[in-house]
């Protein structure tokens, strides 16, 4: 026989060590192993990857399942319901009645104490209980129903909201792209300029002052394009965020801002669309109905209740622990319970009195939500209305400012125009361009939430 030793704490450091080399390191190995995702995508295909990763939505789905689980819980309460309850007593000292003393020459009149029962006592005992009728039960089988309905429209609504801030995120991206090429067509041609304008001043022909000024406006410029990149780098972020995408992964747009057309099914008036087509009119409408079964539910209260039962148990008596469960006396019963809250002072009825009162504000509600989608959608058009007619107004300008910084341009390399008009003529068209670049994402933006407002933007499930 090997004799045994207690394990030291260096064994013990060992065997943890090696447990470690076993289990621990592969897990980390293949987590270090682990290469970020290369997706290139597009607007659509940004949308899809977050309706399947973006967590809001996965708690939306999972909300979902869990009223259908409620519907079933409530199906549950119909069905029979088993229990068995136990309970062991030691009756430290046994209760002690008095009975008149009838034993042979005894006087009645007299009062002897005696004590009933064993000093342990034990019972088991198994029921099984249905019920038969009520109404709270089938109500709440319908309410499960219609909460399962509203929780899913709540999904179509926060999917639609994902589409919405997706599509916007991504148009944020590209427009921060287009504005870089513009920044950086400006920088190349000011640099162009600048080193025409040097090699004039080393021969004599330019002076040094046009030289700094246009040095002025170059630096000016590239700064412009770095804040411009870190502007898009961090734009990207945001989209990743929305799309619930790990910022490790690298992601790739495969559209430019000129696949996206502003003016594309433009509407040209706001009469083509219903309230009903907003999801959040259709979760208005369920709200109606669960309170609806709230007040039926009120009303019916008044109603009686109906349950059966049947047991059966063993009952087990002694005067010490070793007899106690050598023998037991069975029982058993079925009975049927009846229920009626025939009065209740006057609650019910003011309980029933707030349903109603609950309802009516519900109807309102809905009311009012129609209102608020119809002043949404005319908010939403003029919004629209007005940044279209910017962004016409604003390309226009910037094409105009472009042709006159080209001609100044020239004259200036003729001689015939000063560095300080360049500079003018540049500024001019830098902020032309700006105003254009904020015009087309307000542009495309506004398309976004008009169609979001007339209900345009909805989910495969509807």
């Amino acid at each position: 026989m090997t004799n045994w030793k207690p394990m030291t704490h260096k064994r013990i450091l060992t065997l943890i060590i090696a447990l470690q080399a076993a289990f621990v390191a592969p897990l980390l190995a293949q987590t270090a192993g682990t290469a970020p995702s290369i997706n290139r995508l597009n607007l659509q295909s940004s949308i899809q990857y977050a309706l399947e990763h973006q967590y809001t939505l996965l708690n939306a789905r999972l909300a979902t399942k869990k009223s259908v689980e409620q519907v079933r819980e409530q199906r549950g309460k119909l069905f029979p319901h088993a229990e068995i309850n136990a309970n062991f007593v030691d009756n430290i000292k046994l209760a002690t009645s008095l009975i008149p003393d009838i034993s042979a020459g005894g006087n009645p009149n007299n009062r002897i104490p005696v004590q009933f029962g064993t000093k342990f006592t034990s019972n088991v005992t198994g029921q099984v209980n249905q019920t038969i009728f009520n109404s709270d039960y089938f109500l709440g089988l319908k309410a499960a129903k219609v909460y399962t309905e509203l929780s899913t429209k709540d999904l179509r609504r926060t999917e639609i909201d994902t589409r919405v801030a997706v599509t916007e995120a991504y148009l944020n991206v590209l427009v921060n792209k287009e504005a870089i090429e513009i920044l950086v067509a400006n920088r190349d041609q000011l640099k162009k300029t600048l080193e025409d304008t040097k090699a004039r001043y080393d021969v004599g022909i330019a002076e040094r002052i046009d030289v700094d000024r246009i040095q002025v406006s170059f630096n000016t410029t590239e700064t412009q394009v770095k804040n411009a990149e870190r502007l898009l780098y961090y734009s990207y972020f945001v989209l990743k965020f929305q799309m619930s995408m790990p910022e490790a992964d690298s992601l790739e747009l495969m559209e430019t801002v000129r696949d996206f057309d502003p003016t594309k099914d433009l509407p040209q008036d706001t009469s083509m669309y219903e309230p009903h087509d907003r999801v959040e009119y259709s979760m208005q409408e369920t709200q109606i109905a669960l309170n609806q079964l709230d007040l039926k539910s009120k009303k019916l209260s008044i109603l009686p209740s109906l349950n059966a039962y049947v047991n059966y148990g063993w009952n087990f008596f002694g005067a010490d622990m070793g007899e106690l469960y050598k023998s037991g006396f069975g029982a058993s019963a079925f009975g049927v319970t009846f229920s009626w809250p025939v009065f209740q002072g006057t609650e019910r009825v003011h309980r029933v009195n707030q349903s109603k009162i609950t309802l009516q504000q519900s109807y309102y509600d809905l009311q009012n939500l129609t209102l608020q989608i119809q002043l949404e959608v005319r908010q939403a058009f003029t919004e629209y209305q007005n940044n279209m007619l910017i962004l016409s107004t604003q390309k226009q300008n910037m094409e105009l400012n472009q042709g006159i910084y080209d001609r100044v341009e020239l004259k200036f390399e003729q001689g015939v125009a000063t560095s300080l008009d360049v500079i003018s003529a540049e500024a001019e068209l830098k902020q032309s361009q700006g105003d254009y670049i904020n015009s087309l994402l307000n542009a495309l933006l506004s398309k976004v939430q008009l169609d979001k407002a007339m209900g345009k933007i909805q989910t495969t499930g509807r």
